[in-house]
Order: structure tokens, then C-alpha cells, then sequence
């Protein structure tokens, strides 16, 4: 056990007590699992839970990660050890090879060496079955780390620098000092190890504790280190403060919201104060990367810029996020890794195990029997014989949608459906009818006079994003389009008085006028119609 108690050491060690109490830190019953590395903060963090475990119905346990960078690492971990012997605290030791791991990750051994820790406290925990695990930063940490995050580029969120609670990690010395905790250890004759690398300047860090700060408090302020932390927590208390004003903003901006992507609405963006506008952004490329650990102060005032530059600009950001501006909206993403070259080729569906079944995996029954074409979704498609043949075809584009053809005879008593995903066409008006995505010279009809209209101009009036277009499901005859699926239909293929035979085209997975036709997907669009479909083609 830590050495008897005095009305001095008494003081710390309620002064901690309370410090977590305020933070909410480990409510009474706890699991609590300490990293130690031996130094001197560690130590004073498993000694100080020690004291109050009883008394808070604590359970205590401790962690050691060896690094493997220094010839003393094993005795640091033998000490921790004896350590938590002597304090009936259960050891957990983890050992690895951090500078083979910042090879392997591509990392300074310094980002390497944190996250290997912080794996080490995660499993560590889950063994013990601890709620929090209680790591040393300390009042002089939360200093240097503003400092740190200042001299670099920070936004408001960074400058709030070391937080007392995140998750399930606790930092119980965060409104301590480093001189009274190395006090207190003398206080109550408790040894700790010095770890040599952090008497050197090799690290950033480091030369902030070991040059700026003493100059600061030697030349300008002896209370400079207590001023600093003092602000970094105004500056968190502000932050929190921003982010929840920014939650509620970003209701009203955004477009759409996915787990790879959001969109930002330009008008109400442009409304926003300025503070709002770079925490609404901060806070959707964290979501989208999963803490947004890469990304800097300058790239969301790069974000924030492309809200006032041309539709069609993008922005390539850390990691696999992007940000593009389109039409009213701009788009911030995962970025989709680059899809491998297909040679594009017409695929004849109208005999099994024929057409392109090397690429396209053709599986198609006899005549007179349901059939199923399984194609890929970067072929062309010729569909049109084989529905002449049967009077019926089904083409599944795995992973995107179904599509299902049916040739009738044409009576006025039918009625057209009026719906997004079902078409019905004039048969005898088309020569072929292929799937395919978009090619130059394409175009549709779009009045009853048959009026031509390019393909990209149609695109672009009715606000489909660039990256969309050379995905967007098309079907042609020839260079004549005769349905943007989710879009319209070419006027040129539409039903009249004096059409003969229909051709009814369904797509399995599309939303019909506001509700799901089938559970595939939409045209690719993730089931979800574009704004610009109207439904009221025939």
C-alpha cells in the first residue's frame, strides 16, 4: 500500500477524489484500469486510486505496455510489476515492437507507440471487465499540448487540447501539476523510473516542456503553465459549447445524410456564422472518417471555401474523404477506390451460356420459360431480342438492381401506371434496346414534336452531380435514349392512339412515387430516387 496517510498527502488524494467526481469520471463501483509506464505521473495515478478504492468501491487494476525501444523497457516493466504486487492491484503487461509496428503503419514511432498503448488499454480492460481506463496526463500535459496544437494549426476543438473524459478514457491528474505530484510521491516515499528519452529534444513535445515553457515562466509569467491548461479549459468549455450550436445547425443545412456521405445546402451554409459553418464541417468529416484524426484546421477552411467557388470544383482531402461542389450543394464523402478498366463490349443475351458469358455470367432458360440474365453492371446489354423471343426477359445487375421486361399487346383499357421505376414504351418505335451508361452523341426526344436534347445538357438542367453521370443507368437505341432510369423517358418511345405493342420495363428496387417497389437496390443511387425524378413520364 502507498505509505500512511498525512493531513498533506490526505489533501491530494481528496483533491482527486473530487476532481473526478466532478467529471463524472467512475461513478461509485467501478472497474478502473490504470495504464502505468513507471514514471512518475503513472505511479502517483495508481497510488492516488489505491488510496481511494475503498472508500469508492473501486476495483484497481494496471497496465504496462513495453515498446521494446529501450535495453531498461524490462526493467520499467519488472518494477510495475513488484509495484502492483505490493498494492494487490492485478498486472497486465503487453509487449511489443514499436518500431517495427511505425514501420508497418507508415507512423512516427511516436503515433506507432500511442496507438499501441491505447490497443493495449482497450484489451486489457475487456480482460479485467473495467468500465474507464485512468491514464496520467497532468496540468502541465494539457499546457504543452495547446501549445503544441497552437504552433501547428488548430481550430477551436484543438485548443481545448487534453479532455478530462473521452469515452471510457479518464484523466484523474489533469487539474495537477507536475511539481506537486512529484511532491507528493516524496511525501509518502514512493520511487518511480525517469525515462531517458524525455531528457532529450529529439521531439517535439519534449521541447516545449523542456525550452519554451521554463523560458515562458522565467521571462514572463512563473504562472505561465497553470494560465495556459486554465485556458485550454475555457477553450473546451467553448468548444462543447460551439459543437452543440452546430448540431442543431446542421439539421437545417444538410441535404442528405449516409454513412459514406452529407451534403451541405449552399444557401443555408452561406447563412451560418462563420464559427458554425467550420464546426458543422468538422464535425461531418469526423463522422465520415471515423474520428477525422488527419484532418487539419486548413482543410475544413479549404472545405468552407468551395462553398463560394464554381459547381463541379472538388477538393481532395486526407485519408479517403473528398469534398465536391454541385449545383446548390456541396457533397463531402468517402471517396470509392478507383474502379479496375473494363472493356466495354454489347452482351447478346439470346442463347444460354452464349454472349459474353466470360464477362457477364449470361444464365438464361429456354424459350417459353422464365429466364434470368445475370450482368455486369460495366457491360452493354442488348436486351431487345430476347424479349421478341419470349415476350419477357429479367436482367439482375447483382448488387444494384433488377430489371424486368414484359411485351404486350396495346389496349387504351390498359391505363399507364404513372410511377418512377415502371415505364411502359411504344415496342415498334425502337430498333434495339441495350443497358449501358452514357457515350458522346447521346440524346433523348423531349417533346411531342421530338425535339432533341444532348444527354449532358438534359443532366446538367436537372442538377444530377457530375460524379454521378457516368454511372447513371441509361436505356438506348443506339445514340436515342428512350429512359434515364429515375428519370424520364424520351417523348419519341411514348404510348399513343396509334401504338400497337407496349413494352413494360419495372425496376426491382426503385422507390415508386415515395415507396420502396422491391428490397433491391435503386438504379444504383443506394435506393434512394434522385430529387429530379418526377414519375409522371408514361
Amino acid at each position: 500500500m502507498p505509505a500512511k496517510e498525512t493531513r498533506e498527502t490526505d489533501r491530494l488524494a481528496e483533491k482527486i477524489r473530487a476532481y473526478m467526481e466532478k467529471e463524472n469520471m467512475a461513478p461509485r463501483g467501478s472497474g478502473i484500469l490504470a495504464g502505468v509506464s513507471g514514471g512518475a505521473d503513472s505511479v502517483c495515478l495508481l497510488a492516488l486510486l489505491v488510496r481511494i478504492r475503498e472508500e469508492m468501491d473501486w476495483r484497481i487494476g494496471a497496465v504496462h505496455v513495453n515498446h521494446g525501444l529501450r535495453e531498461e523497457a524490462g526493467e520499467d516493466a519488472a518494477f510495475v510489476r513488484a509495484l502492483c504486487a505490493a498494492w494487490d492491484v492485478p498486472f497486465f503487461l503487453k509487449e511489443e515492437d514499436v518500431g517495427k509496428k511505425a514501420e508497418e503503419w507508415r507512423l512516427s514511432v511516436e503515433e506507432a507507440g500511442r496507438r499501441v498503448r491505447y490497443q493495449a488499454f482497450s484489451e486489457a480492460a475487456e480482460r479485467f471487465g473495467a468500465e474507464r481506463i485512468a491514464v496520467a496526463h497532468n496540468r502541465n500535459d494539457r499546457a504543452e499540448t495547446l501549445l503544441f496544437h497552437l504552433f501547428r494549426g488548430t481550430g477551436l476543438k484543438g485548443m481545448g487540447s487534453i479532455r478530462p473524459v473521452r469515452g471510457s478514457v479518464i484523466r484523474p491528474l489533469l487539474d495537477t501539476g507536475r511539481d506537486e505530484i512529484e511532491a507528493w510521491l516524496v511525501q509518502n516515499g514512493i520511487s518511480w523510473r525517469t525515462d531517458a528519452s524525455n531528457e532529450t529534444d529529439a521531439y517535439t513535445r519534449n521541447r516545449i516542456r523542456r525550452r519554451v515553457l521554463p523560458y515562458a515562466e522565467e521571462e514572463i509569467c512563473a504562472q505561465s503553465g497553470l494560465h495556459l491548461a486554465q485556458a485550454a479549459e475555457l477553450l473546451a468549455q467553448t468548444s462543447d459549447f460551439v459543437e452543440r450550436q452546430a448540431r442543431a445547425r446542421l439539421e437545417i443545412c444538410l441535404t442528405f445524410r449516409r454513412k459514406d456521405a452529407a451534403g451541405l445546402d449552399v444557401a443555408a451554409f452561406r447563412e451560418s456564422e462563420g464559427l458554425l459553418q467550420t464546426q458543422m464541417i468538422r464535425l461531418l468529416l469526423e463522422e465520415l472518417s471515423e474520428g477525422g484524426r488527419d484532418i487539419g484546421q486548413r482543410h475544413i477552411l479549404d472545405v468552407q471555401a468551395l462553398f463560394e467557388r464554381q459547381s463541379g470544383r472538388r477538393l481532395t482531402l486526407p485519408g479517403v474523404l473528398g469534398a465536391r461542389r454541385e449545383f446548390g450543394q456541396v457533397i463531402l464523402e468517402r471517396r470509392r477506390a478507383p474502379a479496375p478498366e473494363t472493356e466495354k463490349a454489347d452482351a447478346e443475351m439470346t442463347a444460354a451460356g452464349r454472349a459474353g458469358a466470360e464477362q457477364a455470367d449470361a444464365k438464361i432458360s429456354g424459350a417459353g420459360r422464365a429466364g434470368t440474365v445475370k450482368a455486369d453492371p460495366g457491360l452493354e446489354t442488348e436486351l431487345f431480342s430476347r424479349v421478341g423471343e419470349t415476350g419477357s426477359a429479367v436482367l439482375e445487375i447483382p448488387g444494384l438492381f433488377t430489371l424486368e421486361m414484359r411485351l404486350l399487346d396495346w389496349e387504351k383499357s390498359h391505363g399507364i401506371e404513372q410511377k418512377t421505376y415502371t415505364k411502359w414504351l411504344d415496342y415498334d418505335r425502337m430498333k434495339s434496346l441495350v443497358l449501358r451508361t452514357r457515350r458522346p452523341g447521346d440524346y433523348l426526344a423531349i417533346n411531342d414534336s421530338l425535339q432533341k436534347k444532348s444527354l449532358k445538357e438534359y443532366l446538367i438542367q436537372e442538377r444530377v452531380p457530375a460524379d454521378e453521370r457516368d454511372a447513371l443507368p441509361l436505356l438506348a437505341d443506339g445514340c436515342h435514349i428512350v429512359w434515364v432510369i429515375g428519370h424520364r423517358i424520351s417523348s419519341a418511345v411514348r404510348v399513343t392512339e396509334s401504338t400497337k405493342r407496349v413494352l413494360r420495363i419495372h425496376i426491382r428496387g426503385g422507390k415508386e412515387n415515395g415507396g420502396e417497389s422491391t428490397s433491391a437496390s435503386d438504379g444504383g443511387r443506394g435506393g434512394c430516387a434522385h430529387p429530379a425524378d418526377r414519375g409522371t413520364d408514361q
